[in-house]
């Protein structure tokens, strides 16, 4: 009885930590906070990651945010991509427009 607990907080605590790294929301600073997780951007998305999956999830339509400004040294500091995963991913792997 107290290995099949185990096993089975041991299983929960895998599949809790593996749900935690896909869905990792957007991170920005304090002249750029993120946005919250409410619907109004599609998830953080590295088309790269996902080379023979087009993106049809719920919110793969949706824009995602951004955000940047310059630095007093000129640096420009830039956060996420406006596109929706649907473009980044056609930018990448639209074999049809190249």
């Amino acid at each position: 009885m107290k290995t099949g607990a185990a096993v089975l907080f041991v299983l929960f605590l895998a599949v809790a930590h593996a749900y935690g790294e896909d869905n990792n929301w957007y991170t920005g600073d304090e002249r750029c906070p993120p946005p919250k997780d409410d619907g109004t951007y599609s998830a953080p998305y590295k088309a790269l990651d996902h080379p023979n999956e087009y993106p049809v999830f719920n919110g793969a339509d949706k824009p995602g945010w951004s955000c940047s400004y310059q630095r007093g040294d000129g640096v420009v500091v830039q956060y996420g991509d406006s596109r929706t995963p649907q473009q980044q991913w056609l930018a990448i792997f639209d074999i049809n427009n190249k």
